[in-house]
């Protein structure tokens, strides 16, 4: 589990560099993602480390959203004429989350089929 850590914080790390030394318009992070995908895709599979360790924090991740969702609870009036705006935007990114997820499942359940 530990070296899954270490190469999920690694990939997190060398974007953070590429991003830094070329003055790139993407968030180091994601950087670090689109490694980890194209290093996933030159290996073929998941090493059981690093599925272990995602599982993990994949497991963590309803801690992430309390701070956010604590912040719109103090925003109070601030927020009142925002949120039909907050609402759009969670409805469409879930929804366009939900369509890509689906459409990436059914194209590598496919491309496994075939090997």
């Amino acid at each position: 589990m530990l070296a899954g850590f270490l190469t999920l914080v690694g990939c997190q790390l060398l974007g953070e560099f590429i991003q830094r030394a070329l003055g790139l318009p993407l968030p180091g992070p994601v950087i670090g993602m689109l490694l980890l995908f194209i290093g996933l895709c030159i290996h073929g599979n998941v090493p059981k480390d690093l599925e272990i360790g995602s599982q993990r924090l994949i497991e963590l991740l309803p801690m992430l959203l309390m701070a956010p969702a604590a912040g719109v609870f103090f925003l109070g009036a601030g927020f009142a004429d925002q949120w039909p705006a907050f609402i759009a935007a969670v409805t469409l990114g879930t929804v366009s989350t939900l369509v890509f997820c689906g459409l990436l499942i059914r194209f590598l359940h496919g491309r496994n089929k075939r090997t």
